[in-house]
């Protein structure tokens, strides 16, 4: 059974497959996630697969003279799956937030964190 970290980690790895191979987002998912029951995944999964596109309209506000289509992949996943987190609530937002600052500096360029972290932290303060 994986842990909270390990999920969310493997939805990023999801995302990353299905931005980069354009391939079916639910056909990514299961492709890594076999046959996984898990509350929290299929929430999340059946978030993304409903909202992707509109929360990629939320995060491109809070770019600054960027797109989305800009940002390297895995950048766009971690935006992605925290987002869904904090818009199902299925957990709390700092902490969705700090595990994106950790994915970013694990998998990220070196200054990825700050910007995902802004990002993060201005659709929390314009969505409650």
């Amino acid at each position: 059974m994986l842990n909270r970290h390990e999920y969310r980690e493997k939805i990023v790895f999801a995302l990353y497959q299905h931005l980069l191979l354009h391939k079916d987002l639910n056909e990514c998912f299961s492709d890594n996630f076999e046959d996984d029951e898990n509350e929290y995944l299929n929430t999340v999964r059946n978030d993304l697969l409903e909202n992707k596109v509109d929360y990629i309209y939320e995060i491109s506000k809070y770019l600054n003279k960027w797109s989305f289509d800009r940002l390297n992949l895995v950048e766009q996943a971690i935006l992605l799956e925290t987002v869904s987190e904090i818009k199902t609530k299925v957990n709390d937002s700092a902490v969705a937030i700090d595990e994106a600052i950790n994915l970013a500096k694990q998998y990220c360029d070196e200054d990825s964190y700050k910007f995902i972290n802004g990002v993060l932290d201005n659709i929390c303060k314009n969505s409650q």
